[in-house]
């Protein structure tokens, strides 16, 4: 199992509002990567009343780590990064396996401002409707990304399975 860049112990898988994410029970951090973060944001299985949503934004803002932290898979150095458009959301990501560490209140809060954004779309200021641009371009971006992955992999087990176009079997099934 892996281990909390924050305090080093063991991290355990749970359940996040139906997705699979690492959660340390010592500091409440969690560890998940950018595709399960795009698809906890997209749902909206647990409604926070607005006291506890102050609440989780105000234990999110004390407990932003400040120190370095290495990534809890590969053990790379992670990089402070804001969240989407939001300078006042910094999480930690690895540069090499993209994996995101929230500190406690952290999901909590990228959820709130999500939520708000996807409530609030026709909402006067101009820096709001920017950020939604820009948010759905990255998402098509990111399909994007998927999509070409998933054809780069089908195409190289197709080759190694000896259905390749070169291959005598290819010409007869490609």
């Amino acid at each position: 199992m892996p281990r909390c860049p924050i305090c080093k112990t063991q991290a355990e898988r749970i359940k996040y509002e139906g997705v699979p994410v690492y959660n340390c029970g010592s500091c409440g951090g969690h560890w998940v990567s950018p595709a399960r973060l795009d698809v906890i944001l997209a749902r909206r299985d647990m409604q926070m009343p607005e006291p506890v949503k102050q609440k989780m934004m105000a234990i999110a803002d004390e407990a932003d780590s400040k120190q370095e932290l290495w990534c809890m898979t590969c053990g790379t150095s992670m990089l402070k990064e804001q969240f989407r458009y939001w300078p006042e959301i910094k999480l930690d990501r690895c540069p090499k396996c993209n994996g995101i560490w929230l500190d406690r209140g952290e999901l909590e809060k990228c959820q709130i401002y999500w939520e708000y954004a996807q409530d609030h779309p026709d909402e006067e200021h101009a820096d709001l409707l920017a950020r939604k641009a820009l948010l759905d371009a990255e998402w098509a971006r990111r399909k994007s990304e998927i999509r070409d992955r998933r054809d780069r992999i089908e195409a190289a087990s197709r080759m190694r399975m000896g259905f390749g176009y070169g291959s005598v079997l290819g010409g007869l099934f490609g």
